[in-house]
Protein backbone atom coordinates (compact mmCIF):
# COMPACT_ATOMS: atom_id res chain seq x y z
CA UNK A 1 0.00 0.00 0.00
CA UNK A 2 3.08 2.64 0.99
CA UNK A 3 4.51 2.07 -2.76
CA UNK A 4 1.26 2.66 -4.13
CA UNK A 5 0.83 5.83 -1.82
CA UNK A 6 4.63 7.40 -3.05
CA UNK A 7 4.05 6.58 -6.42
CA UNK A 8 0.76 8.71 -6.33
CA UNK A 9 2.24 11.24 -4.20
CA UNK A 10 5.57 11.08 -6.86
CA UNK A 11 3.30 11.79 -9.87
CA UNK A 12 1.15 14.52 -8.10
CA UNK A 13 -1.78 12.25 -7.98
CA UNK A 14 -4.09 12.68 -5.40
CA UNK A 15 -4.52 10.50 -2.47
CA UNK A 16 -8.21 8.84 -2.02
CA UNK A 17 -9.86 8.66 1.40
CA UNK A 18 -9.18 4.54 1.45
CA UNK A 19 -5.37 5.92 1.11
CA UNK A 20 -5.69 8.48 4.03
CA UNK A 21 -7.36 6.04 6.51
CA UNK A 22 -4.48 3.62 5.51
CA UNK A 23 -1.99 5.85 6.85
CA UNK A 24 -4.16 7.00 9.80
CA UNK A 25 -4.58 3.74 11.36
CA UNK A 26 -1.08 3.29 10.77
CA UNK A 27 1.01 2.09 13.77
CA UNK A 28 4.57 0.26 12.91
CA UNK A 29 6.93 2.99 13.41
CA UNK A 30 9.49 2.12 10.76
CA UNK A 31 6.44 1.86 7.89
CA UNK A 32 5.44 6.01 9.95
CA UNK A 33 9.09 6.89 9.59
CA UNK A 34 8.94 6.21 5.55
CA UNK A 35 5.97 8.19 5.63
CA UNK A 36 7.12 11.13 7.57
CA UNK A 37 9.87 11.75 5.01
CA UNK A 38 7.45 11.26 2.40
CA UNK A 39 5.59 14.09 3.79
CA UNK A 40 8.78 15.84 4.22
CA UNK A 41 10.29 15.52 0.96
CA UNK A 42 6.71 16.91 -0.48
CA UNK A 43 7.18 20.00 1.95
CA UNK A 44 10.86 20.53 0.53
CA UNK A 45 9.61 20.22 -3.62
CA UNK A 46 6.65 22.69 -2.21
CA UNK A 47 8.62 25.26 0.63
CA UNK A 48 12.28 24.67 -0.48
CA UNK A 49 13.29 24.81 3.47
CA UNK A 50 11.14 27.81 4.35
CA UNK A 51 9.25 28.04 7.45
CA UNK A 52 6.88 30.91 7.86
CA UNK A 53 5.20 32.57 11.05
CA UNK A 54 3.55 35.97 11.52
CA UNK A 55 4.03 38.55 14.14
CA UNK A 56 0.51 38.53 15.55
CA UNK A 57 -1.69 39.12 18.55
CA UNK A 58 -5.62 37.44 19.21
CA UNK A 59 -7.87 39.41 20.68
CA UNK A 60 -10.80 37.74 22.88
CA UNK A 61 -13.58 40.46 22.94
CA UNK A 62 -15.34 37.92 25.34
CA UNK A 63 -15.75 34.99 27.39
CA UNK A 64 -19.01 34.66 27.94
CA UNK A 65 -20.83 32.41 25.90
CA UNK A 66 -24.13 30.79 25.90
CA UNK A 67 -22.90 27.33 24.18
CA UNK A 68 -21.95 24.75 26.48
CA UNK A 69 -19.67 22.71 24.22
CA UNK A 70 -17.69 19.98 25.91
CA UNK A 71 -13.94 20.70 24.94
CA UNK A 72 -13.83 24.18 26.00
CA UNK A 73 -12.62 25.84 29.25
CA UNK A 74 -12.70 29.44 27.73
CA UNK A 75 -16.23 30.15 28.07
CA UNK A 76 -17.95 31.73 30.78
CA UNK A 77 -21.52 32.03 32.01
CA UNK A 78 -21.84 36.08 32.41
CA UNK A 79 -21.98 36.73 36.45
CA UNK A 80 -18.79 34.79 36.88
CA UNK A 81 -16.35 36.43 38.69
CA UNK A 82 -13.77 36.25 35.84
CA UNK A 83 -16.28 36.42 32.85
CA UNK A 84 -15.60 39.61 30.67
CA UNK A 85 -16.49 41.75 27.67
CA UNK A 86 -14.14 44.07 26.29
CA UNK A 87 -14.59 47.41 23.84
CA UNK A 88 -13.07 49.03 21.41
CA UNK A 89 -10.60 50.89 24.15
CA UNK A 90 -9.44 47.58 25.16
CA UNK A 91 -8.16 46.35 21.39
CA UNK A 92 -6.91 50.04 20.80
CA UNK A 93 -4.86 49.21 24.87
CA UNK A 94 -3.39 46.26 23.56
CA UNK A 95 -1.83 46.91 20.26
CA UNK A 96 -0.44 50.66 21.28
CA UNK A 97 3.27 50.16 20.47
CA UNK A 98 3.18 46.73 18.49
CA UNK A 99 4.36 46.31 15.04
CA UNK A 100 1.93 43.71 14.51
CA UNK A 101 0.90 42.51 10.99
CA UNK A 102 -2.32 40.85 12.04
CA UNK A 103 -4.92 40.74 14.94
CA UNK A 104 -6.93 37.53 15.63
CA UNK A 105 -10.63 38.49 16.93
CA UNK A 106 -12.95 36.33 18.03
CA UNK A 107 -15.51 35.78 21.32
CA UNK A 108 -17.52 33.88 22.40
CA UNK A 109 -21.61 33.78 21.36
CA UNK A 110 -23.63 36.34 23.79
CA UNK A 111 -26.15 39.13 23.89
CA UNK A 112 -24.01 41.07 25.70
CA UNK A 113 -21.70 41.52 22.83
CA UNK A 114 -23.89 42.77 19.50
CA UNK A 115 -23.20 43.24 15.72
CA UNK A 116 -22.80 46.06 15.88
CA UNK A 117 -20.41 46.26 19.17
CA UNK A 118 -18.26 43.62 17.50
CA UNK A 119 -18.27 45.87 14.82
CA UNK A 120 -17.00 48.88 16.15
CA UNK A 121 -14.02 46.80 17.70
CA UNK A 122 -12.94 46.15 13.88
CA UNK A 123 -13.83 49.51 13.50
CA UNK A 124 -11.44 51.17 15.73
CA UNK A 125 -8.17 49.04 14.44
CA UNK A 126 -8.62 50.07 11.23
CA UNK A 127 -8.72 53.68 11.91
CA UNK A 128 -6.02 53.89 14.65
CA UNK A 129 -3.74 50.90 12.78
CA UNK A 130 -5.26 50.46 9.00
CA UNK A 131 -2.12 48.46 7.80
CA UNK A 132 -2.90 45.88 10.49
CA UNK A 133 -4.74 42.49 8.92
CA UNK A 134 -7.70 41.44 10.81
CA UNK A 135 -8.23 38.18 10.62
CA UNK A 136 -11.96 37.41 12.36
CA UNK A 137 -14.90 35.32 12.90
CA UNK A 138 -15.41 32.21 12.69
CA UNK A 139 -18.60 30.70 10.58
CA UNK A 140 -20.26 29.82 14.43
CA UNK A 141 -20.05 33.42 14.95
CA UNK A 142 -21.41 34.55 11.65
CA UNK A 143 -24.22 32.28 11.91
CA UNK A 144 -24.76 33.75 15.32
CA UNK A 145 -25.10 36.92 14.43
CA UNK A 146 -27.47 35.87 11.50
CA UNK A 147 -29.53 34.47 13.35
CA UNK A 148 -29.67 37.12 16.70
CA UNK A 149 -29.90 40.18 13.52
CA UNK A 150 -32.37 38.69 10.68
CA UNK A 151 -29.40 39.26 8.59
CA UNK A 152 -28.15 36.30 6.11
CA UNK A 153 -25.23 34.78 6.47
CA UNK A 154 -23.86 36.76 3.70
CA UNK A 155 -25.09 39.96 4.57
CA UNK A 156 -23.20 39.29 8.20
CA UNK A 157 -19.98 38.94 6.04
CA UNK A 158 -19.95 41.35 3.98
CA UNK A 159 -20.80 44.07 7.07
CA UNK A 160 -17.54 42.67 8.51
CA UNK A 161 -15.52 42.90 6.08
CA UNK A 162 -16.94 46.66 5.41
CA UNK A 163 -15.95 47.17 8.46
CA UNK A 164 -12.37 46.01 8.53
CA UNK A 165 -12.25 42.03 8.36
CA UNK A 166 -9.73 40.97 5.84
CA UNK A 167 -9.92 37.14 6.15
CA UNK A 168 -12.01 34.48 8.21
CA UNK A 169 -10.91 32.13 11.02
CA UNK A 170 -11.39 28.53 9.71
CA UNK A 171 -12.01 27.73 13.19
CA UNK A 172 -15.35 26.14 14.95
CA UNK A 173 -14.50 23.15 12.45
CA UNK A 174 -13.50 20.67 15.46
CA UNK A 175 -14.54 17.81 13.60
CA UNK A 176 -16.44 18.18 10.29
CA UNK A 177 -18.53 15.07 11.05
CA UNK A 178 -22.34 15.37 12.36
CA UNK A 179 -21.89 12.27 13.93
CA UNK A 180 -18.86 13.51 16.22
CA UNK A 181 -20.37 17.17 16.42
CA UNK A 182 -23.30 15.58 18.18
CA UNK A 183 -21.84 14.12 20.93
CA UNK A 184 -19.28 17.15 21.43
CA UNK A 185 -20.72 20.12 20.20
CA UNK A 186 -24.13 19.72 19.78
CA UNK A 187 -25.37 23.26 19.85
CA UNK A 188 -23.08 24.19 17.26
CA UNK A 189 -23.54 24.48 13.43
CA UNK A 190 -23.31 21.12 11.81
CA UNK A 191 -20.64 20.24 8.86
CA UNK A 192 -22.42 21.22 5.58
CA UNK A 193 -23.55 25.14 7.53
CA UNK A 194 -19.95 25.05 8.22
CA UNK A 195 -19.19 24.59 4.57
CA UNK A 196 -21.50 26.82 3.31
CA UNK A 197 -20.57 29.56 5.54
CA UNK A 198 -17.02 29.36 4.39
CA UNK A 199 -17.59 29.00 0.97
CA UNK A 200 -19.88 32.35 1.00
CA UNK A 201 -16.66 34.39 2.41
CA UNK A 202 -14.49 32.51 -0.14
CA UNK A 203 -16.74 33.37 -2.98
CA UNK A 204 -17.36 37.18 -1.86
CA UNK A 205 -13.16 37.25 -2.10
CA UNK A 206 -12.20 36.99 1.34
CA UNK A 207 -9.93 34.14 2.26
CA UNK A 208 -9.90 31.49 5.16
CA UNK A 209 -8.31 29.34 7.19
CA UNK A 210 -9.29 25.46 7.67
CA UNK A 211 -8.57 23.75 11.11
CA UNK A 212 -9.32 20.30 12.69
CA UNK A 213 -9.24 19.89 16.60
CA UNK A 214 -8.58 16.34 17.30
CA UNK A 215 -7.19 13.85 19.67
CA UNK A 216 -10.43 13.17 21.59
CA UNK A 217 -13.25 10.84 21.27
CA UNK A 218 -13.02 10.37 17.41
CA UNK A 219 -11.26 8.07 15.47
CA UNK A 220 -9.60 8.08 11.75
CA UNK A 221 -12.55 7.53 9.90
CA UNK A 222 -13.66 10.87 11.29
CA UNK A 223 -10.05 12.77 10.12
CA UNK A 224 -10.47 11.61 6.75
CA UNK A 225 -14.38 13.03 6.20
CA UNK A 226 -13.10 16.19 7.83
CA UNK A 227 -10.12 16.31 5.42
CA UNK A 228 -12.48 15.16 2.28
CA UNK A 229 -14.84 18.19 3.09
CA UNK A 230 -12.02 20.55 3.61
CA UNK A 231 -10.09 19.30 -0.11
CA UNK A 232 -13.39 19.58 -2.02
CA UNK A 233 -14.11 22.53 -0.69
CA UNK A 234 -10.87 23.90 -1.74
CA UNK A 235 -10.72 22.66 -5.26
CA UNK A 236 -14.20 24.68 -5.76
CA UNK A 237 -13.12 28.04 -4.00
CA UNK A 238 -8.93 28.00 -3.71
CA UNK A 239 -9.56 30.25 -0.96
CA UNK A 240 -7.94 28.31 1.60
CA UNK A 241 -4.80 29.76 3.19
CA UNK A 242 -3.24 26.85 5.55
CA UNK A 243 -4.14 23.82 7.44
CA UNK A 244 -4.02 24.18 10.53
CA UNK A 245 -4.29 20.81 13.03
CA UNK A 246 -4.93 21.75 16.70
CA UNK A 247 -4.23 18.56 19.11
CA UNK A 248 -7.38 18.40 21.99
CA UNK A 249 -6.28 19.85 25.35
CA UNK A 250 -8.23 17.95 27.63
CA UNK A 251 -6.93 19.01 30.84
CA UNK A 252 -9.55 21.13 32.30
CA UNK A 253 -12.54 20.52 29.97
CA UNK A 254 -15.61 18.39 30.09
CA UNK A 255 -14.85 16.39 27.53
CA UNK A 256 -11.11 15.69 29.13
CA UNK A 257 -12.88 14.31 31.98
CA UNK A 258 -15.17 11.91 29.84
CA UNK A 259 -12.22 10.61 28.08
CA UNK A 260 -10.30 9.45 31.32
CA UNK A 261 -13.66 7.88 32.42
CA UNK A 262 -13.66 5.84 29.08
CA UNK A 263 -10.54 4.86 29.05
CA UNK A 264 -9.05 7.03 26.38
CA UNK A 265 -5.40 7.28 25.99
CA UNK A 266 -3.73 9.50 23.24
CA UNK A 267 0.00 9.26 22.30
CA UNK A 268 0.18 13.06 21.68
CA UNK A 269 3.30 13.62 19.87
CA UNK A 270 2.78 10.38 17.71
CA UNK A 271 -0.51 11.53 16.96
CA UNK A 272 0.33 15.49 15.89
CA UNK A 273 3.14 14.14 14.11
CA UNK A 274 0.57 11.54 11.96
CA UNK A 275 -2.05 14.56 11.56
CA UNK A 276 1.06 17.14 9.97
CA UNK A 277 2.13 14.23 7.80
CA UNK A 278 -1.16 12.53 6.40
CA UNK A 279 -2.27 16.49 6.00
CA UNK A 280 0.45 17.26 4.03
CA UNK A 281 0.04 14.09 1.73
CA UNK A 282 -3.79 14.28 1.41
CA UNK A 283 -3.19 18.40 0.70
CA UNK A 284 -0.23 18.06 -1.66
CA UNK A 285 -1.72 19.48 -4.81
CA UNK A 286 -4.89 22.16 -2.67
CA UNK A 287 -3.25 23.49 0.72
CA UNK A 288 0.31 24.68 0.47
CA UNK A 289 0.87 25.49 4.05
CA UNK A 290 0.59 22.80 6.95
CA UNK A 291 0.67 24.46 10.35
CA UNK A 292 2.09 23.56 13.46
CA UNK A 293 1.51 24.82 17.22
CA UNK A 294 4.03 25.49 19.45
CA UNK A 295 1.42 26.35 21.72
CA UNK A 296 0.43 23.22 21.54
CA UNK A 297 2.77 21.03 20.81
CA UNK A 298 5.38 23.09 23.35
CA UNK A 299 8.13 24.54 20.95
CA UNK A 300 10.40 21.51 21.07
CA UNK A 301 7.80 19.53 19.67
CA UNK A 302 6.96 22.07 17.10
CA UNK A 303 10.42 22.16 15.81
CA UNK A 304 10.51 18.27 15.62
CA UNK A 305 7.42 18.20 13.63
CA UNK A 306 8.62 20.29 10.74
CA UNK A 307 10.44 17.47 9.79
CA UNK A 308 7.70 15.86 9.05
CA UNK A 309 5.62 18.27 6.78
CA UNK A 310 4.81 21.81 8.44
CA UNK A 311 6.05 24.90 6.80
CA UNK A 312 4.71 27.41 9.19
CA UNK A 313 5.07 27.94 13.09
CA UNK A 314 2.00 29.70 13.36
CA UNK A 315 2.87 33.53 15.01
CA UNK A 316 4.08 35.42 18.36
CA UNK A 317 0.62 34.85 20.03
CA UNK A 318 0.30 37.74 21.94
CA UNK A 319 -2.58 37.47 24.78
CA UNK A 320 -3.20 33.87 23.53
CA UNK A 321 -5.52 32.48 26.21
CA UNK A 322 -7.97 29.71 24.86
CA UNK A 323 -5.23 26.79 24.87
CA UNK A 324 -4.20 28.08 28.45
CA UNK A 325 -7.52 28.21 29.73
CA UNK A 326 -7.79 24.39 28.68
CA UNK A 327 -4.45 23.42 30.72
CA UNK A 328 -1.92 24.47 27.83
CA UNK A 329 1.49 25.22 29.51
CA UNK A 330 3.70 26.71 26.81
CA UNK A 331 3.45 29.81 27.33
CA UNK A 332 1.29 33.29 25.41
CA UNK A 333 3.84 34.65 23.48
CA UNK A 334 7.28 34.34 21.39
CA UNK A 335 9.04 37.52 19.74
CA UNK A 336 10.09 37.31 16.18
CA UNK A 337 13.24 36.85 17.42
CA UNK A 338 13.06 33.97 19.03
CA UNK A 339 10.86 32.23 16.74
CA UNK A 340 13.44 32.93 14.20
CA UNK A 341 16.61 31.88 16.11
CA UNK A 342 13.97 28.31 16.83
CA UNK A 343 13.43 28.23 13.03
CA UNK A 344 17.22 28.03 12.29
CA UNK A 345 18.28 25.90 15.12
CA UNK A 346 15.75 23.04 13.11
CA UNK A 347 18.06 24.08 10.22
CA UNK A 348 15.34 25.97 8.66
CA UNK A 349 14.96 29.50 6.66
CA UNK A 350 12.62 31.55 9.07
CA UNK A 351 10.16 33.68 6.75
CA UNK A 352 8.06 36.51 8.48
CA UNK A 353 4.78 36.44 6.66
CA UNK A 354 0.94 37.92 5.96
CA UNK A 355 -1.99 36.30 6.37
CA UNK A 356 -2.43 34.95 3.04
CA UNK A 357 1.05 34.09 2.48
CA UNK A 358 1.77 37.08 -0.29
CA UNK A 359 5.49 35.88 -0.57
CA UNK A 360 4.56 32.86 -1.80
CA UNK A 361 3.40 34.58 -5.15
CA UNK A 362 6.67 33.50 -6.89
CA UNK A 363 7.55 29.80 -7.23
CA UNK A 364 10.80 29.61 -4.62
CA UNK A 365 10.19 31.66 -1.53
CA UNK A 366 13.79 32.35 -1.18
CA UNK A 367 14.51 33.69 -4.59
CA UNK A 368 13.85 37.50 -4.70
CA UNK A 369 13.75 39.91 -2.31
CA UNK A 370 10.38 39.31 -0.06
CA UNK A 371 9.79 42.79 1.91
CA UNK A 372 7.88 43.44 3.64
CA UNK A 373 7.46 39.72 4.15
CA UNK A 374 11.10 39.05 5.07
CA UNK A 375 13.77 36.47 5.26
CA UNK A 376 14.45 36.90 9.11
CA UNK A 377 18.41 37.35 9.27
Amino acid sequence: MLRQIKSKIQNRIDLTNSDALWLFELEDENTLREVYALADRVNEELNHGAVSFIHNMNFNYTNVCELYCSFCAFRRDGDERDAYVKTPEHILEAVEGRAISEITIQGGLTEKVKFEAALDIFRAVKVKRPEIHLHAFSPEEVDYYARTTGRSRKQVIAEAHEAGMDSMCGTAAEILDDEIRRQICPTKIMTDDWIDIVRTAHEMGIHSTSTIMYGHIEKPKHWVNHLSRLRELQKETRMITEFIPLLFMPDKTNLGRLMRTRGIRQEREKLAFKMIAVGRLYFQNHIRNVQTSWVKLGVDGALRSLGVGANDMSGTLYSESITRDAGGKNGEYMSVEELAAAIRSAGKTPVQRDTIYSFQKGSDPLARGLTPFEVVS
